[in-house]
């Protein structure tokens, strides 16, 4: 439609290589918003006829309930399609759609509110999931296990510990992801194809029916693909934080360890051993937080050599950056129903806790403090201690008959310092983090 009067009619072999009408299925209802909007100011401004636009308005109504005429259309794009549609319906009348817009600032348009809406769920989610992870916390204080580091025995911990530490990484990606939908909560409309419009439209006026803000420069507006960039960069940093959440849940579920049982739908088994109890979900997690490094890779790989002004490359990242956001979406939703169902062995955390010589620290600096020696001395001596002994209980004996200090391992979580697994002081983070969740909810209402 758009090529015929200067170019003549499209190889179809041409046509569909170039064409991303399947991909703009992915945000088609906000592509028809943006245009809502748009003919609605030109209407309010008395920019076209009265009875033209709200004929357009329409068939822009009955479409956002059911595209799927849209996709029967050979076009470049849903933008195009939407424009031969509306011909087709209301003859020449359809054209006072294309006054005063570009398919430039109208795609930044769809995407932004396509992200815009992605991202709003994705913090929905991340608060479920928080506030799962703290009310589990409440009831495992006390519940000891070892801390790992290079995956061995380091130091005592508790499970509400382990999970206080997943719930504040998330706090983190939760002001992080306001912080990309305030980028992203940004309207183009008006920007035109790159320089604007010579149409009066009130650009702070049509940015308000659908967006928060407004993209100032028309370049900026319609060439820039950053928004996209800093979402996804956000997401998969948190895609990649999960799947090491979902390796620990892996590894802390095998029969080995024995510390957590997955609920069964989170569960396969195999088809030739009847015994087998597969985390496929925490497999298929951990597996997203690469394949979104791929996403992300395909995406800046894209923007990274363009000029500036809008390119149909950027036509292509679309589709990853979509990959990322809903694939982000879609593993939290995963992680919220599992934590929120998964049961705890106690006895075997606290078994492998006092298994191994984890109070080895504990000891050493209660030595050192008595003592007054310097703690690398210390430290060397406790070390022969366990070197020479041939179990933590042993060690632990030997400790008591040379240096007279008993320490077991309530004392060794009692450590006085903000974020130790200290009961009390996990208690007190967890009354800061349902304040902080309280904030954050009361922050998402009025987006």
């Amino acid at each position: 439609m758009y090529r015929e009067n200067l170019l003549g009619n499209v190889n179809s072999k041409v046509l569909s290589y170039i064409s991303s009408m399947e991909e703009d299925r992915e945000f088609v209802e906000e592509v028809i918003e943006s245009l809502i909007a748009h003919v609605e100011a030109l209407i309010s401004q008395n920019l076209i006829p009265k009875e033209k636009g709200n004929k357009i308005l329409k068939e822009l109504k009955d479409l956002i309930k059911n595209p799927s005429p849209l996709f029967e259309i050979k076009a470049e794009d849903i933008h195009e399609a939407i424009e031969i549609y509306l011909k087709d319906r209301l003859g020449r009348d359809g054209g006072y759609l294309a006054l005063g817009r570009s398919r430039n600032d109208h795609v930044a348009s769809a995407l932004r509110l396509k992200a815009k809406k992605l991202l709003i769920e994705q913090i929905k989610e991340l608060l479920t999931f928080r506030k799962i992870l703290l009310e589990k916390a409440k009831s495992y204080l006390n519940t000891v296990m070892p801390a790992f580091t290079h995956l061995q025995p380091a130091q005592p911990s508790t499970f509400a510990h382990y999970l206080c530490y997943i719930e504040e990484t998330l706090a983190t990606y939760t002001k992080a992801l306001f912080f990309a939908l305030d980028i992203v909560d940004r309207s183009p409309l008006g920007a035109g194809a790159i320089g604007g419009t010579s149409v009066p439209l009130d650009r702070k006026k049509l940015a308000r029916k659908i967006f928060r803000g407004m993209v100032f420069n028309s370049i900026n507006a319609t060439s820039n693909r950053d928004f996209l960039g800093i979402a996804c960069s956000i997401d998969v940093n948190l895609s990649i934080f999960l799947s090491r959440i979902a390796e620990d849940v892996i590894v802390f579920s095998t029969p080995q360890f024995n510390y957590l049982k997955l609920p069964n739908e989170h569960l396969a088994t195999s088809s030739m051993m009847p015994q087998k109890r597969n985390p496929v979900t925490m497999e298929i997690a951990r597996a997203w937080g690469a394949e979104s490094i791929g996403h992300l890779v395909a995406l800046l790989t894209i923007l990274k050599g363009l000029p500036t002004g809008y390119n149909l490359d950027m036509q292509e990242a679309n589709k990853h950056a979509f990959k990322i956001l809903k694939g982000t979406l879609e593993t939290l939703r995963i992680f919220s129903d599992l934590f929120a169902k998964i049961d705890v062995t106690e006895e075997n955390m606290l078994r492998d806790a006092s298994l191994f010589p984890i109070l080895a620290t504990d000891i050493a600096e209660k030595v050192a403090l008595i003592s007054g020696k310097p703690y690398r001395e210390v430290y060397g001596e406790i070390a022969k201690l366990v070197k020479e002994s041939r179990s933590a209980k042993e060690f632990y004996a030997k400790v008591e008959e040379k240096y007279g200090i008993k320490i077991d391992l309530e004392i060794g979580i009692r450590k006085p310092v903000i974020g130790s697994p200290n009961p009390e002081k996990v208690k007190e983070y967890i009354e800061i983090a349902e304040k902080t969740l309280k904030e954050d909810q009361s922050r998402l209402q009025v987006m």
